[in-house]
């Protein structure tokens, strides 16, 4: 296996890993997303914005990839390596939106449920 190879394979991995993950927490975040923003289009700015970060950190962290293994076996632990790497990028850009969205959860004004009917 050539070092091109593996390095596409690697990139992609990181890149279908990490969309399929941003896909699933999409719809819950979307939901959150409207109640903190209050408009439909404020949301959608923000659930782009969150899985342009969440798919492109990783996606950044995973491009300084170079091969340097010769044999397959060492490549694939090579790549596991990396991949883990590049999943601790999205789980640091996945806290950050926590953060910022919990702070602003807290401080967001809310209608009393009484007066929202």
């Amino acid at each position: 296996m050539n070092s091109i190879f593996s390095f596409l394979l690697q990139v992609t991995l990181t890149i279908a890993m990490t969309a399929l993950i941003a896909s699933y927490i999409r719809p819950h975040l979307r939901k959150v997303l409207v109640d903190l923003c209050g408009t439909e289009e404020r949301a959608q700015f923000w659930t782009v914005f969150s899985n342009v970060l969440l798919i492109g950190l990783p996606g950044i962290l995973s491009l300084s990839y170079r091969p340097e293994s010769a044999t397959l076996e060492e490549m694939f632990f090579e790549i596991a390596g990396r991949l883990s790497g590049t999943l601790a990028g999205f789980l640091f850009a996945l806290i950050c939106i926590g953060i910022t969205v919990s702070f602003f959860a807290l401080v967001a004004p809310r209608v009393p449920k009484a007066e929202a009917k």
